[in-house]
């Protein structure tokens, strides 16, 4: 069970669930958002299925036995029972009907947004009676069951999303791509809460939503992702190759940089990995790959280190502080120097909007 870090819900509520015997509190030493957390849950459970559900949940009764039917007869299925509404104010359960229930499913737009349509003339059809399970190109998230042997097959979650937003629809894509099929199970059904507007703090911005959402498109959209920069500017500022205009080649961290080394000039390959650098609302340039780095000025030199900015309301070190000008200089707010590609490693030098080694782009 994960919770978030109310006093109430700390020794009193410990105490509360040793009573239960079968359910068992399991804590993360600070934030780390929703993904981390369901993947620590899964680090821990013992069972061959795994079932994800959101803490504002009242589930019906029977809801589980139609899932794990599913999953028995199909190991690839990812399920979700059919979602029924609890009042925001009163709690009130909308109680499910036997028949004649219209149902929807999950889809997304093009800016990677969720939502729900009705279901399709086709999928309506195909269905053979109302038990008949749902196919739907994505799903809400917040509920769901998989087998854990599926599960790890696929590669879980992307453990590198941050806080709360797109992982629901980046796991739906990983399914659907790897052989899989997200689907509904009309017969199971549990309650939810569909709050007006979202509870989470966002202690590095809101920016986290549109970083987790690239990482998605870079992944499994092949060039489907650029009609998804299209629609969201933000994003399609954050993940790109930092290509120099002078040496036609790409800044690169090097291998096993994890901070204190200084930065290379490589080939560019498309590949992400030690060329993925994303540019935030704070005037960073992060590459967050297995460590949160940041680009910084140093002596005559640029070098990754451990990126200083936590959230508000602390603010980014000039050092940690670019400016990506229209004219495709990268300067540095601190020294005024700019970042050139000419040398052995990248390095600051004055600024010259004449030379090539000083012009850079995200392509």
């Amino acid at each position: 069970m994960l919770f978030p870090p109310a006093e109430y819900l700390k020794e009193e509520l410990d105490r509360y669930v040793e009573q239960l015997q079968i359910v068992r509190v399991v804590r993360q030493r600070e934030r780390k958002g929703l993904i981390t957390a369901r993947l620590l849950g899964a680090s821990v459970a013992s069972g061959e299925v795994l079932t994800f559900l959101d803490a504002h949940c009242e589930c019906f009764h029977g809801w589980l036995e139609p899932l794990l039917s599913r999953i028995a007869e199909e190991p690839t299925a990812v399920v979700s029972p059919d979602i029924a509404t609890i009042d925001l104010n009163t709690f009130e359960f909308s109680k499910p009907v036997q028949n004649g229930k219209q149902h929807s499913r999950g889809n997304f737009d093009w800016s990677l947004t969720f939502g729900w349509e009705v279901i399709p003339a086709r999928e309506r059809q195909r269905r053979k009676d109302e038990t008949f399970p749902i196919k739907s190109p994505t799903f809400a998230g917040g509920l769901f069951a998989i087998s854990r042997s599926y599960f790890e097959h696929i590669g879980s979650y992307d453990d590198q999303m941050e806080i709360w937003g797109g992982e629901n629809v980046e796991m739906s894509f990983r399914v659907w791509q790897c052989g899989g099929q997200v689907e509904i199970i009309p017969c199971s059904v549990v309650g939810h809460v569909f709050r007006s507007k979202s509870p989470h703090t966002f202690p590095k911005g809101t920016q986290v939503i549109s970083r987790n959402q690239v990482r998605l498109a870079e992944v499994w959209m092949d060039d489907y992702k650029e009609i998804f920069y299209r629609r969201n500017q933000q994003a399609s500022q954050m993940a790109r190759e930092i290509k120099n205009e002078g040496t036609k080649s790409c800044l690169d961290v090097g291998e096993n940089n994890h901070g204190g080394k200084p930065l290379i000039m490589y080939p560019c390959h498309g590949l992400g990995g030690n060329q993925y650098f994303e540019y935030t609302s704070q005037r960073e340039l992060r590459h967050n790959i297995g460590k949160e780095l940041c680009l910084r000025a140093a002596t005559g030199t640029a070098e990754l280190g451990e990126c200083q900015f936590r959230g508000k309301p602390g603010r980014v070190p000039a050092s940690e502080e670019w400016d990506l000008a229209q004219n495709r200089l990268i300067k540095n707010l601190a020294s005024g120097l700019c970042l050139t590609a000419r040398g052995k490693h990248p390095a600051l030098v004055p600024c010259d909007l004449t030379d090539p080694h000083q012009l850079w782009s995200f392509t």
